[in-house]
């Protein structure tokens, strides 16, 4: 049908608190515009109706405290499939979804950010940029491309959560500061383009940057958790301030950047180690055995070195991380040569599908029970890996 979500009539999108996910007692109902309702035949609930949000770019807008966020956050979620009694049984995104947030201080290793970022001060190549300590749009910028290496084609964005430098450029500091100072290219003058070009879909909740509506293909307004589509008012609006056309040049290239999984050399806790299970994949060394453990859905370590994921919010059980744990002990401990990255992951998930999560668990281990996690987030945790050794 051309939609990258769905979301039911009747759905109970708040939770009960920050910390809770229980379904809030006494919540309104989600209703879908009519605009957007669909039906949807399935084969044991009947037919059930809700709003389709089609392909595309959608902008979520309202004042604060309306549902902006708990929208966007049920849509982060429908990627998984619900327990009974969740609320959010038949609220369903492409799952293949990724959001993607600012987040000062990781790592970004041989990443192509030209798109956004180019002509730094310092001369450093954007096409293939590396640091220890990334901005909030320089990460930004990194955490999107890397999204879109791990195959997701549909990206979910809160104003909230982003780096303000990343996301817009008013025309007033426009004036102040010249394009030929300014290194950072926002997202607001590519979005098109990522859309046409690469065929990136968009689900965005703004607040305050109203250049956004001038780029939206659909803009949902949230009043009281009910929401309402005002895309024909937000043209005139734009029409009227002389903004339509004012973002909607630009191209974008995918990226022509390979990155590869270094050769590891064996570290002082890995030749304490026993190796073990059987010799799998193309030509690769039998397993080294390597420390993992994960705490709760904030980190992955890996024998002394911890990775930070816990800004991957799609994230929703710690099951999930010990699995990440095992993936990235299976990936690392049998690299004896190069190895393109997508497709180290793509023999990893295809080794699981045909043998089962157990196949890439040495005998002995006891990280934690694992629970199947999502490509997107296997790739995101090797990012943040600072000893991943990712090469250009």
């Amino acid at each position: 049908r051309g939609l990258v979500a769905f979301v039911a009539d009747g759905a109970i999108l708040p939770r009960e608190s920050g910390i809770s996910d229980r379904p809030m007692k006494d919540a309104i109902p989600f209703s879908s515009p009519e605009t957007l309702r669909v039906e949807m035949e399935l084969p044991h609930a009947g037919r059930i109706t809700g709003m389709g949000i089609p392909e595309g770019i959608t902008v979520i807008v309202g004042g604060g405290y309306h549902g902006k966020s708990t929208l966007l956050k049920a849509l982060e979620r429908g990627v998984y499939n619900h327990m009974a009694g969740d609320g959010r049984e038949y609220v369903i995104t492409r799952d293949h979804a990724m959001k993607v947030r600012a987040e000062d201080g990781r790592c970004v290793m041989h990443t192509d950010i030209s798109l956004f970022i180019r002509n730094l001060p310092n001369g450093q190549d954007t096409r293939d940029f590396s640091t220890e300590n990334a901005s909030g749009s320089t990460s930004q910028a990194a955490s999107l491309m890397e999204a879109i290496e791990a195959g997701s084609q549909v990206l979910l964005l809160d104003e909230d959560t982003s780096a303000t430098n990343f996301m817009i450029r008013d025309q007033i500091m426009a004036r102040l500061v010249s394009e030929e100072q300014e290194p950072i290219s926002t997202l607001l003058s590519h979005i098109r383009a990522l859309y046409k070009d690469m065929g990136l879909s968009f689900l965005i909740v703004v607040g305050s940057s109203g250049d956004y509506l001038s780029v939206a293909d659909l803009v949902l307004q949230l009043d009281h958790y009910h929401v309402r589509d005002v895309t024909e008012r937000a043209r005139i609006i734009v029409k009227e301030a002389g903004m339509e056309d004012l973002y909607s040049g630009g191209r974008a290239a995918r990226t022509g950047l390979k990155r590869r999984l270094k050769k590891r050399g064996s570290t002082p806790d890995q030749r304490e180690g026993r190796q073990t299970g059987r010799q799998r994949g193309r030509g690769e060394s039998r397993q080294v055995r390597m420390k993992l453990k994960a705490l709760g859905t904030d980190s992955v370590m890996i024998n002394r070195d911890v990775i930070d994921v816990r800004y991957l919010e799609q994230l929703s059980e710690s099951g999930q991380t010990i699995c990440m744990a095992y993936y990235c002990g299976w990936i690392f401990s049998r690299l004896n040569r190069d190895r393109d990255l997508v497709e180290v992951i793509d023999d990893l998930y295809e080794q699981v599908e045909k043998e089962g999560l157990l196949s890439v668990i040495p005998a002995g281990y006891s990280c934690g029970h694992p629970v199947r996690v999502r490509k997107q987030e296997l790739y995101a945790c090797i990012n943040r890996y600072r000893q991943a050794g990712i090469l250009s």
